[in-house]
C-alpha cells in the first residue's frame, strides 16, 4: 500500500480480475475468521465481529508502518506465548498513535481502546489474529489493489441487510468499484488534475470508503504523486460505524488527510453541504429501497434536493435512489462527473423515474449506462438488477450526442448459499475489463472495435427516448447496420405471416406442440408432442413452417414444424413464420438462433419481468438477419445445406425411435404377464 507503484494496465488486469491468488487468500482468510467466530460463539452480533476484526487488522497495519516492533509481533504470532492481555496492550498502544486519530474524533477506536478478548480467550484470539494477518498480508502486494475492509464487511454483516432496508449498506463488489474508477479516469484529463484548486472527489453514502480509497490509489499510480497531492477525497455516511470504517480504510490506504463526515447527505444541514457546487467527481452506490416523504423534503432538503423538494405532482414518497441523483447535481460543479450504481428501474421505469430522467437531461449530459448482472450484489443478500449510470453536469446540455451503452453478463464470480450463508465463488470470466478497454479505446472515435464486448456508442437525444436500457440501445438498428460485418436483411423480407388463423381445441386426431417441446436446436420432443393433451386451444400450423417462441426469449426456441401424419396445433405463444423467396425453413431457424439475432429478439422485452417476459405478436418481423441467402454468399450455402440435412436426420431419428418404442410396447407385455 505505502510506496507501491503499478501501471494502469496492471491495475486494469489485476484489480478488475479477482480470479487470482491474492484475492482467494483474502477471501479464504476472512471466511476462516467468520467461521471461527461462529464456532466459538464468543460474539453473536455481526457488527461486533466486524469491529473486532478491524481492531486486529489495525495491529497488522501498525506492524507494517513500524508502530509494532518485530519482537512484539512475533510474540503475537507464537501460539505458545500468546496472551489476550498482551494483545490488548499492543492494540491500545497502536490505537492511540496519531495515525489513528481524526480531527474532532480523537482516536477512531475511542478513548479507552481495547479488544473484547480477555484472559482465557487465547485460543480464539490467536486464531483470529493469524487469520486476519493472512488477509492483510494478501492485501499488501505490488501486483494488485484489494480492499480488505470491504471484504470483511461483506463477510460479517451481509445477513443484516435484508432486515435493514433503509440503511441499504450493500458493499459494492471490488470488481465494480474499480471498473467505475477506471471509467472516470478515462474522462478526467491530467490538465484537470493539475489545476491550482483541489480536485474534489466525493461519495455521499460512503460505506467503508472503497470508492474514495480506490480512486486515490489508482489516480496516484497512473498519474503520479503530484496529482495525488491535489486530490481531496470526502465521504459521508449517516451511520457512525461506517464513518469509522471509512476513516480506517483511508489510513490503511495511505490517504489519512482525506475527510469523512457523519450525517444524512440529503439534509441541508449535513457537513457535505459545504461542498455544494464544488465537487469534480462523484463515485458512489446510494441506498436502495428507502422512501422519503415528499412533504418532509421541503423542510429538510429544499436546497440539497431542490427538484424533489419542490415537485408539485401528487407524489407522496420518493425512492432514495432517485433522490440521491438530485443530490448529486447540487454537489457537482459545472462539468463535474458522476458514476453511480442504481437499480435498473432508474434507467428504464416509468413514473417518477421517468420524470427524473427528463430533469437529468435538462441539467446534465448522459455519459454511459452499463447494465450489471443480477449476481452483482448477491453476496449482500439481494439479486436486484442494477446498472452503472454516468453523467456530466452541464449548464447547456446538447440535444444530440454519443452515449456509451453496455450489457455485462459475467463478473467472474457466482454466489451460492452454504448453510444459509451466501458465499462468493470465483467462476467464469469477468467481462468488466473488456468493457473498460472498449470504453477507453473508443471514447474519442465512438466506435467499438472489440467484438467480444456487448457495447455500443449510440448518438441520441436521451430526453426523447423512453428508456435508457442498454440492451435496447445496443441493438438499435442504425447502430447494427453501421457495425455489422455482413449486409443485413429484415426478417419480414424473408418470411410472411400466415393468414389469420383461428385457434382450435385439441382433439385425439391432432398433435399439439407446446413451447417446452422444443428441447434444443432443431430438436423436438416427438414423444412429448404425441402424448400431450392440453386443455387450452392452439393455432393450426403446417409442416415446413417455422415456429419461434415469444415467451421468455432469453431461452432461444425455434424449430421447423415436422410432418407427423396428423393435423398439427401449436401454442399461441409461438410466432408462426412462413419462409418466402425460396428460403429454406432450416436456414431461417439457423439465422434466428445466431447470437446476433437473439440479442435483438431479447431486447424486444426490455423492461418486463424476466420470468414472464413476452414479445408482442408480429414484433419480431423487424429484426435484422445476416444476409447469407443472397448470391454474394455462396460459401455459406454448402454449410447451410449440411445444417438442414443434420436437422432433418435428427427429426427422422426421433420419429423412428418413437415408432420402435410403440412397436415393442414393453409396458403392455409386462401388464399381461403380471
Amino acid at each position: 500500500m505505502i510506496g507501491i507503484r503499478v501501471t494502469h494496465e496492471e491495475i486494469m488486469h489485476n484489480v478488475m480480475n479477482p480470479a487470482y491468488e491474492p484475492y482467494e487468500e483474502i477471501y479464504s482468510a476472512l471466511q476462516s475468521v467468520r467461521e471461527t467466530f461462529h464456532r466459538e460463539g464468543r460474539i453473536s452480533d455481526a457488527n461486533a465481529k466486524l469491529d473486532e476484526t478491524v481492531k486486529l487488522l489495525a495491529i497488522h497495519y501498525g506492524y507494517l508502518i513500524g508502530l509494532v516492533d518485530s519482537t512484539e509481533y512475533a510474540r503475537l504470532k507464537d501460539r505458545g506465548i500468546f496472551s489476550a492481555n498482551f494483545l490488548n496492550s499492543i492494540f491500545a498502544q497502536v490505537a492511540k498513535e496519531p495515525v489513528f486519530s481524526r480531527p474532532g474524533m480523537g482516536s477512531i477506536f475511542g478513548s479507552a481502546p481495547t479488544t473484547i478478548f480477555e484472559e482465557g480467550d487465547e485460543k480464539i484470539a490467536h486464531e483470529l489474529f493469524v487469520a486476519t494477518g493472512q488477509a492483510f498480508e494478501a492485501q499488501v502486494s505490488d501486483q494488485h489493489r484489494l480492499d480488505v475492509l470491504n471484504e470483511a464487511y461483506g463477510h460479517h454483516v451481509r445477513d443484516n441487510f435484508r432486515n435493514h432496508v433503509e440503511d441499504a449498506q450493500y458493499m459494492t463488489p471490488p470488481e465494480v468499484v474499480d471498473f467505475m474508477v477506471n471509467l472516470a479516469l478515462c474522462l478526467v484529463p491530467s490538465a484537470k488534475m493539475n489545476e491550482l484548486n483541489d480536485f474534489i472527489v466525493a461519495d455521499p453514502s460512503c460505506g467503508v470508503g472503497s470508492f474514495l480509497t480506490s480512486w486515490r490509489r489508482a489516480c496516484v499510480d497512473v498519474r503520479g504523486l503530484t496529482e495525488g497531492r491535489r486530490l481531496k477525497c470526502i465521504g459521508q455516511d449517516k451511520v457512525d460505524r461506517m464513518v469509522r470504517l471509512t476513516a480506517i480504510n483511508m489510513i490503511f490506504s495511505d490517504c489519512p488527510n482525506d475527510d469523512v463526515f457523519l450525517g444524512n447527505a440529503i439534509h441541508d444541514d449535513s457537513p457535505l453541504s459545504t461542498y455544494n457546487g464544488q465537487v469534480d467527481l462523484i463515485l458512489t452506490n446510494p441506498p436502495f429501497g428507502a422512501r422519503f416523504a415528499a412533504e418532509s423534503l421541503r423542510e429538510t432538503s429544499q436546497f440539497s434536493t431542490p427538484f424533489f423538494a419542490h415537485l408539485s405532482s401528487g407524489t407522496r414518497a420518493i425512492d432514495s435512489e432517485l433522490l440521491f441523483i438530485d443530490r448529486y447535481l447540487t454537489l457537482l460543479k459545472p462539468e463535474g462527473l458522476c458514476f453511480v450504481v442504481v437499480p435498473d428501474g432508474v434507467v428504464s421505469a416509468k413514473g417518477t423515474a421517468s420524470i427524473l430522467r427528463q430533469y437529468l437531461t435538462r441539467n446534465a449530459e448522459l455519459v454511459a449506462v452499463v447494465e450489471l448482472p443480477s449476481v452483482t450484489f448477491a453476496q449482500a443478500g439481494t439479486r436486484t438488477k442494477t446498472a452503472i449510470l454516468g453523467f456530466r453536469k452541464t449548464i447547456s446540455p446538447r440535444q444530440l450526442y454519443p452515449v456509451f451503452f453496455s450489457e455485462v453478463d459475467d463478473l467472474g464470480y457466482k454466489v451460492s448459499k452454504r448453510k444459509g450463508v451466501p458465499l462468493k465463488r470465483l467462476e467464469g470470466k469477468n467481462e468488466l475489463p473488456s468493457v473498460a478497454r472498449a470504453f477507453k479505446n473508443s471514447v474519442e472515435t465512438f466506435f467499438i472495435a472489440e467484438e467480444s464486448v456487448n457495447a455500443a456508442w449510440c448518438e441520441l437525444d436521451p430526453g426523447k427516448v423512453d428508456t435508457w436500457t442498454p440492451r435496447r440501445m445496443i441493438f438499435d438498428q442504425e447502430i447494427l447496420k453501421r457495425q455489422a460485418r455482413h449486409n443485413l436483411i429484415s426478417l419480414k423480407d424473408l418470411t410472411e405471416a400466415p393468414s389469420k388463423r383461428r385457434t382450435s381445441a385439441y382433439s385425439k386426431e391432432t398433435f399439439f406442440i407446446s413451447v417446452l417441446h422444443i428441447i434444443g436446436e432443431g430438436i423436438l420432443d416427438i414423444p412429448g408432442i404425441k402424448s400431450y393433451e392440453p386443455i387450452t386451444p392452439g393455432l393450426p400450423v403446417e409442416p415446413g413452417e417455422v415456429i419461434l417462441s415469444r415467451i421468455n426469449p432469453r431461452i432461444p426456441r425455434a424449430a421447423v414444424v415436422p410432418d407427423l401424419g396428423r393435423t398439427l396445433l401449436c401454442s399461441s405463444e409461438f410466432e408462426i413464420l412462413r419462409p418466402t423467396n425460396g428460403v429454406s425453413p432450416y436456414t431461417l431457424v439457423f439465422l434466428l438462433l445466431c447470437p446476433f439475432v437473439q440479442g435483438q429478439i431479447q431486447s424486444l422485452t426490455a423492461g418486463t419481468s424476466s420470468s414472464h417476459s413476452r414479445i408482442k405478436p408480429r414484433q419480431v418481423y423487424d429484426v435484422l438477419l445476416p444476409d447469407l441467402v443472397s448470391a454474394d454468399h455462396r460459401e455459406y450455402k454448402e454449410n447451410l445445406s449440411q445444417y438442414e440435412e443434420s436437422c432433418k436426420k435428427i427429426t427422422e431419428c426421433l420419429i423412428d425411435i418413437e415408432k420402435f418404442r410403440q412397436s415393442l410396447d414393453i409396458d403392455s407385455t409386462l401388464e399381461v404377464q403380471s
